[in-house]
């Protein structure tokens, strides 16, 4: 038996005859699965203290409240969500802040990190020469090789302090 699924979204439209064998099981290709993905998380997924999702070309972040060095942070992260939080604007900034725990008002890892040529960098390898930064007053001052954010703004710190974290949550799962 065949059907026909029609998915319109962001005025994308997707037209996918889904194969249905004898045993009801239902077949999709990628591009209507990451279509139905797009719309579940975009109009599903909980906005939470935890998560945010706002819209379609902004990124999900995790808060994590578990304190971790950044290395160990960064393998955390890489593991079960995609890598460290990535920043690239003050928009992010501030979802960023929002998503911290409202009673914490310590700093918290983000995944800007300085490199073997003294270079800021993105964990994730994406824009590894950054042009959005958000430092302190008075900051990087050579305190250390990682960065961790504190009220929206950025400072170096050690890479071994302990420090709870935010990751950049995957949008596809395949």
């Amino acid at each position: 038996m065949q059907k026909h699924l029609e998915i319109s979204y962001l005025n994308i439209k997707a037209t996918h005859v889904l194969h249905v064998n004898q045993h009801r099981i239902i077949y999709f290709n990628k591009f209507t699965l990451f279509l139905l993905l797009l719309c579940v998380q975009l109009h599903f997924i909980p906005v939470s203290g935890l998560f945010w999702s706002s819209s379609a070309l902004s990124r999900p972040y995790h808060y994590i409240n578990e304190r971790m060095s950044w290395p160990e942070a960064q393998s955390y992260c890489r593991e079960r969500f995609t890598d460290l939080a990535t920043v690239d604007s003050m928009d992010d900034v501030n979802r960023l802040v929002n998503i911290v725990d409202a009673g914490y008002s310590g700093s918290v890892w983000i995944g800007l990190k300085r490199g073997t040529q003294k270079r800021w960098g993105w964990s994730n390898g994406e824009n590894t020469t950054s042009q959005y930064y958000n430092w302190a007053s008075g900051q990087p001052n050579e305190d250390g090789d990682c960065v961790a954010t504190y009220a929206g703004v950025w400072h170096d710190m050690l890479c071994s302090y302990k420090r709870y974290f935010c990751a950049t949550v995957s949008s596809l799962f395949f």
